[in-house]
């Protein structure tokens, strides 16, 4: 990638510039709009700092997410890299879409805070089988909650989501929607069970356990 570039900017000094502008600014595009959310009714007193630990985007083989257990973890074919670059942003993202739920007191991705949410995300795309059928997305959200002062883990939790594409998948703009979509479903999945889960609703406002 690096010696290609070099090889544009040589033979086109003129475009050289714009031609990397272009290509960072698609790298950066970050396909989750956090709106619209639901608030939540089942509201937690504590604040939490989240942070987005590893976020990624795979091709998996055509109708892997048709199995019943599928282990697409097991049968990817691909990284698309371009969905995930910017780890930061996402990050931020999410922050935004926990923030609207209400799901905590307050909600930062840094300074000090009651708990400590520490997410990983996966998206797995499955063209499906002959391009006959949808592209299928697929979105796992795994957190991990611990007390912000001692370290000690509350709880794990996973949420799923799902969504369809185009029948024949041509680029990134053609996962911008499913993508939003089945995101929204994985951290609703998530914050739902994680809401009303007794290892975090028994807990004090400063962390500890009532």
């Amino acid at each position: 990638m690096t010696s290609h570039r070099e090889h544009v900017r040589r033979d086109r000094p003129g475009w050289g510039g714009l031609l990397l502008a272009t290509l960072l600014a698609g790298c950066t595009h970050v396909p989750f709009d956090p709106a619209p959310v639901v608030p939540t009714k089942h509201r937690l007193p504590q604040s939490a700092r989240l942070s987005l630990l590893d976020i990624g985007a795979y091709t998996v083989e055509a109708g892997a997410t048709m199995s019943p257990e599928p282990h697409l973890h097991n049968r990817v074919t691909g990284q698309v890299a371009s969905l995930t670059a910017d780890r930061r942003r996402w990050e931020q993202a999410v922050a935004d879409y926990v923030s609207a739920r209400q799901t905590f007191r307050s909600v930062q991705t840094d300074g000090k805070a009651d708990l400590t949410v520490s997410l990983r995300v996966i998206i797995y795309i499955d063209p499906s089988l002959g391009f006959k059928f949808n592209t299928v997305y697929v979105v796992r959200a795994d957190a991990q909650v611990q007390e912000a002062a001692s370290g000690q883990v509350v709880g794990d939790f996973s949420g799923f989501g799902k969504a369809a594409g185009v029948v024949r998948r041509t680029g990134p703009r053609d996962d911008e929607g499913p993508v939003n979509a089945a995101m929204h479903a994985a951290l609703n999945d998530l914050f739902g069970a994680l809401e009303s889960d007794r290892r975090v609703t028994g807990l004090r406002t400063t962390g500890t356990p009532r």
